[in-house]
């Protein structure tokens, strides 16, 4: 090196070591402090964006793994409605056993009837009542067929990555929920408003099944229009005037139609057989009962297939989160390589820092204090 008098060249050297060293330890400070050898893009430009697609997915496992929760818990409660459900059906078979035996009178068939009508009531009821969170478990028909999703899992980032609960497996368990609207007709109503109102054509009278309500049951009846009488304003040119009409062959006066209900049924439920079977014992006859034993026991074993399938989707949906959180702890590790910091390493890094700090500080004042000296 020449001898110069203008610029402090060993000064200047000492410096720039100086900083050197300071940018080496503050580099050291942050990754120790903050626990991360990837503080900002300049420290690993390449490992930055494969952190943060670790990130990604690992975020996404994770909240899979809570939604295979909520399903377990949701197939669970399924499951509880239909063991409920079981219990009623058992106790239903039995009172069937029971009152197809001969030796019982008619009153005592009818106290059986009445209670397992009050049975399939509170089995419907268990049914309407099945939800997880506010929505309906058991809406299903009866006849829905194997093959159709009804509830989709996510379980990560791709929109394909999820898990399907079939619909035969939420099947309504009770008998469909029948809905009875009150209906009025006066003379001069038209068919087109009012279904009640049978359209007795040249060609002859039609027939419907509409309902009384006695002591608060629904009573069918067959109402037909009496031919003897003057015509409601239907369209067919009759003359309108105060028709009446015949329920079951009793005549019905057009005022009374106040008293008349129309049906319409809902979803057809699993027990929807079992539950026109207990209605048809009220006939007191040992085959009604019998045909109750048959559909109480084919009742139940579809209850149990149904109840096979929730429990195979509870042992998938908890083999899965159990391959999910091993997926994401795998995936943590892996970003833990590539991002976190290496304490020991680090730990060397800052001492090393510290020394050379230290080392040019002290050189710096000395090439500051006498440039010529050695």
């Amino acid at each position: 090196m020449p001898a110069v008098l203008n610029t402090n060249v060993a000064s200047l050297m000492a410096s720039k070591n100086l900083q050197t060293a300071q940018s080496k330890m503050a580099d050291s400070v942050e990754r120790l402090s903050s626990g991360l050898r990837i503080n900002g893009a300049r420290d690993d430009a390449a490992g930055l964006g494969i952190s943060q697609l670790l990130t990604s997915q690992i975020n996404a496992s994770n909240q899979g793994i809570r939604n295979l929760n909520d399903g377990i818990s949701m197939v669970q409660t399924a499951e509880g409605a239909i063991v409920a459900a079981s219990d009623m059906a058992q106790r239903i078979l039995t009172l069937a056993t029971q009152g197809a035996n001969a030796t019982l009178s008619t009153e005592a068939r009818d106290a059986i009837q009445s209670e397992m009508k009050q049975l399939i009531t509170g089995i419907s009821g268990i049914s309407t009542r099945a939800n997880f969170a506010g929505k309906g478990l058991m809406t299903e028909a009866s006849t829905t067929a194997v093959g159709t999703t009804l509830f989709s899992l996510q379980l990560g980032t791709s929109s394909s990555d999820t898990l399907g609960l079939d619909a035969s497996a939420f099947k309504n368990i009770g008998a469909s929920a029948t809905t009875y609207t009150n209906v009025t007709a006066t003379a001069g109503t038209t068919v087109a408003t009012n279904a009640c109102i049978v359209p007795d054509t040249a060609i002859g009278i039609t027939n419907t099944t509409v309902y009384v309500k006695i002591n608060g049951n629904y009573v069918a009846k067959n109402l037909e229009r009496n031919t003897t009488t003057a015509r409601v304003g239907d369209g067919s040119g009759g003359t309108v005037g105060a028709a009446t009409y015949k329920l079951d062959g009793v005549t019905w006066a057009t005022s009374g139609f106040a008293d008349i209900w129309t049906a319409s049924a809902g979803t057809a439920g699993v027990a929807q057989t079992l539950s026109n079977s207990i209605n048809s014992a009220a006939n007191n006859s040992t085959a009604n009962y019998q045909t109750v034993i048959t559909n109480a026991a084919n009742y139940i074993k579809d209850l149990n297939v149904q109840r096979s399938l929730l429990g195979a989707y509870q042992n998938q949906l908890e083999f899965t989160a159990s391959n999910i959180t091993e997926l994401s702890a795998n995936l943590s590790e892996a970003r833990s390589r590539v991002a976190d910091t290496d304490y020991s390493q680090e730990t060397a890094n800052l001492t090393k820092g510290q020394i050379l700090q230290q080392a040019a500080t002290a050189m710096l004042a000395q090439r500051t204090k006498c440039p010529m000296s050695f």
